[in-house]
Order: C-alpha cells, then structure tokens, then sequence
C-alpha cells in the first residue's frame, strides 16, 4: 500500500525502510506520467475522505487549454447538431510536512447551433424537466472549484475537509428564451485513524445543488410559444409557455426554481492493499419557492466503491468494483390560495404520488500500469425502473436496462504518448400500461410527448460502437500538445436522423 507516515510510533522502522524504496520506485516511474494516473492509484481519492490524499506521497499538478468540436447527427433529442467548447483546467495534489492539499479550478464555454428540446442544464438530473421547440442558439458557462486539506493531528489520527462548487449561467438567445442559473455544493469534512496495514475513516456530506429558469419573450409573435412540463416518461402538461400548468409564469415566483439539500454519511477501510467505502445520502428536494412548492422529491441514495492492488515485478495492476443505487418519488402538491382582506394565501391541500424511479448500477473494472504502458477495461451494466401515476387509474412502468464495454490502452515514448479507446453500449427497455377498473367513468389518460419520448429511449438504448484516437506529444519542460478525435456510430436506428459523430479536440498543457 501507499502510506506515509512522519513521526508515527504506529510503523515499524523495517515498514518505514521497504515504503521509502517504494516510493523511490514509484517516483521514478511516475515522473512522465499523467494527473490522472496518480489520482486514480491511490483508492482513496474516488470517495468522499480527503484525508486518504495523505495514504499517497506523490506531487502532481497540471494546467490545461483545450478546444473541441462535435458534430453529427447521432445525438440527444436536446443536443446540437453541432457543439462547440472550449476551457481551462488546473488540478494539483501537493504534499508538504504535516498536511497535504488536493484542489481545482476550471472554466467551459459550451456553444450550440439550432437547439430545443430540455430547458435545463442537466437533462433527467431532477424528475420534472420543461421543454421548448424552436430551434436556437444556446450558450452555457461553467465555473467550477474544488479544494481539500488533510492534516496529522496525532501519531495515529488525520483530519481534513472538502468543498466542491460548480456554478453555471445558462441562455437561448432566440424565443422562446430562457436564462439559467445553477449551483451545485459539496461540503466533506472528514477523520482518519490509521496504524500500520490497516486505517478506518468517517465522512460527513452536506450537498445542495439549485437551479432557476427564467423563460420570456421579446416582443409579440404571430403565434403563441409553447411548452411542454415531462412530469416523468414524456407525460405531462403541454400548453402555451404562459400557461398555469406549466410554472414558468406564476405570479410572484422568478421562473421555475427547483433544489435539493442533502445529507449523508461514508465509512471507509483500508487494510493492506484492500479498500473499500459505503456512503449514503438523502436527499429532499423541492420545486417552486416561498408557499407555492409544486413538486416535492425526496431520494435516497448508496454507493460503494471496492479496490485492490497487486504488484508483479515492475507493474502495478488494480481491480476496482463499483456499485450505485437510488430510489426516488415525486409527490406533487395540489395548491389553492384564499384572499382575505386583500391578501392572498396559498394553501397545500394535498399531495399526490406521481412518479418513482430506481437506479441500480454495477461496474467493474481492471486496469495495468507500468513505466511504458496502461491498460483499462471496464464493463457497465444499469438497470432503470419507472412508474408514472399522474392520473388515476392510469399507470405507466418502464424497465430499462444498458450495457458498456469500455477498453483503453497508452503508450509512452519520451517524446509522444500513443492513447487508443473503444466503447460499446447497447440497451433495451418494455413498458407496461395498466389501468384500474372503476364504476365511475373515467377520463382521457394524461397527454405524452411520444416523439421526443421515442427519441429518448432509442438513444439510450441503440447499440453504438465509439472509438477514439489520441496523440501528445511532450516538449520543452513538461509542455505538451495534444491532438484526439472520436467517432461513435449508432446502429438500428428508426427514429435518430442520423448514425454519425464525430469530435476533434487539441489541447496544450503543463505538468509539474
């Protein structure tokens, strides 16, 4: 394992002498590598526990520019035709006496042309979306900060904490418009008690992630804009954007606000070269603002990560297993308001279960390193289950299950690094209706975006092959310039216009 230790009665002298000529090795054998490599070798750094940064004693820092372009018509009901980004990343993992830092800034510029579809910045993050249809400019920045601090507070004892911010400014420049504001927090503060082979550590989580959407309209069209509010499965409301079952012009709210704050708790162990971690988290989340709260979603959720590694003469090999779940309803509130005196009050008068929705998630994956050489594979397998009860007695559940198989390989030469990839994903989902016999006649079943929900579903599940090719080359002091391009082709497609993307990317940056 990766241990280091100042000052520690807990580690035998012939301990201290066999981790200091391994680190010695590793060193040597590091020094061209990539961020990366570093970050993914010590297990620690894929949980919540900043403190684990110190089980590691490398020094690594980069700085980057990049500029990529996608095109092609294989793509998401709400994604581009043609996709334009370009940024700036800096990440370091810095290692001084008694403490360590981790930290990160970046900054993307996303452009797409002929946009619509989803209004929000992450597509099927939150169980409610609302979409729009005229075709237009949208542009998106993205400002994120990560930064961690782990430190020896007793011979056997560390502490530490860590912030993750992302903030991002979203707009469509052409009517219908819309403008957002979005705001994801992670806060960590964590503790660590290690001796010799074995260390035990303790995470707290406090997460919120927010977002707004403003729509309007400049001037007066000849035709009204509409809208259409995916309550879950492409059901829900469509009508004009002004709408009342809509929400983005309710009076006396700014747009359509929606949130979460969550709570959580991981546990992590190592001993020897083993490691694992389990964290869980609940989450309650909200739409709407001040007393007219149209939707409620709480969620719960665990994760697990599993990790071993073994070395064999100048190679190191890891085996990693990663598990996810979660389960989630959607509850939406039935409001009516009261003046009294001129004022007006909005009472919940109750609630109805809408939606549901459970994810189980299984990826294992073996990766091999050496001074010359890396070598990934990993598999994926999810599974999705939905239930949409918007309107008694009909019900709608779908079962979707996706596949990836995923290998990389680089080459390193001391002037160019050499990296190949492959990915391949297929899925398939059913869906069953079922409606509830009554003796009162019943209404007609709640309205569906049924193309845009067969868009959807073909592109999460058609089978697609994406390769990807990618040369560095590494000059003047830690320097390099990179060039990749990826190709992905989609395959028995019936509703996706076309079976082609590709992108190119170049990218210049500094190690050190």
């Amino acid at each position: 394992t990766f241990t280091k230790e100042k000052n520690n009665p807990c580690m035998s002298n012939m301990k201290r002498i066999y981790i200091t000529c391994l680190f010695l090795y590793m060193a040597s054998t590091v020094s061209a590598q990539s961020y990366d490599i570093v970050e993914r070798r010590n297990p620690w750094n894929a949980g919540a526990n900043v403190t684990g940064i110190m089980v590691d004693s490398i020094t690594v820092s980069y700085a980057e520019l990049y500029d990529r372009n996608n095109h092609g018509d294989f793509h998401n009901y709400y994604e581009a035709d043609k996709l334009w980004n370009a940024g700036a990343i800096a990440k370091s993992i810095t290692h001084l006496k008694n403490y360590s830092l981790t930290g990160s800034f970046s900054f993307d510029h996303t452009s797409g042309r002929n946009m619509s579809g989803s209004m929000f910045i992450h597509p099927g993050f939150y169980p409610v979306d609302i979409l729009e249809f005229t075709p237009g400019r949208k542009d998106l920045q993205t400002y994120a900060f990560m930064g961690g601090i782990a430190k020896d507070i007793a011979p056997c004892w560390r502490i530490g904490g860590k912030i993750d911010f992302t903030s991002s400014n979203y707009s469509k420049r052409k009517d219908l418009r819309h403008t957002n504001y979005r705001l994801d927090l992670k806060v960590a503060p964590s503790i660590m008690y290690h001796s010799d082979d074995y260390a035990i550590g303790f995470s707290y989580i406090f997460g919120k992630n927010s977002e707004s959407v403003k729509a309007e309209e400049i001037g007066t069209a000849a035709t009204s804009y509409y809208a259409f509010l995916d309550k879950g499965l492409m059901y829900g409301a469509y009508e004009t954007w002004e709408g009342s079952g809509i929400h983005l012009n309710e009076s006396g709210i700014n747009g359509f606000p929606i949130k979460e704050l969550s709570h959580g708790a991981a546990v992590q162990f190592q001993w020897k070269a083993f490691y694992g971690e389990v964290e869980y988290s609940h989450s309650s989340g909200s739409a709407g603002e001040k007393e007219s709260i149209w939707f409620k979603f709480p969620t719960n959720r665990v994760t697990s990560h599993l990790s071993y590694r073994f070395s064999k003469g100048n190679a190191a090999h890891f085996l990693r297993l990663n598990l996810t779940w979660s389960r989630q309803f959607n509850n939406e509130n039935v409001l009516g308001q009261e003046t009294s005196n001129g004022i007006t009050t909005t009472h919940v008068y109750g609630s109805n279960r809408i939606f549901e929705r459970n994810v189980f998630s299984v990826q294992p994956e073996y990766e091999f390193i050496n001074s010359r050489r890396e070598l990934r594979f990993s598999a994926n397998v999810s599974s999705f289950k939905s239930l949409t009860t918007q309107m008694f007695p009909y019900s709608v559940s779908q079962t979707m299950t996706c596949g990836r198989i995923y290998l990389a390989s680089t080459f390193h030469t001391k002037l160019f690094d050499l990296k190949t990839s492959g990915v391949f994903s297929v899925g398939d989902y059913t869906e069953k209706s079922k409606t509830v016999k009554t003796e009162s006649e019943t209404g007609e079943p709640p309205y569906r975006l049924t193309d845009y929900y067969n868009l959807q579903n073909e592109y999460e599940t058609a089978p697609r092959l994406t390769l990807e090719v990618g040369l560095r080359y590494k000059f003047y002091r830690r320097m390099y310039a990179e060039i990749q391009t990826e190709y992905t082709h989609g395959f028995n497609l019936k509703y996706i216009v076309g079976a082609n993307r590709w992108s190119e990317t170049i990218k210049l940056g500094y190690t050190f």
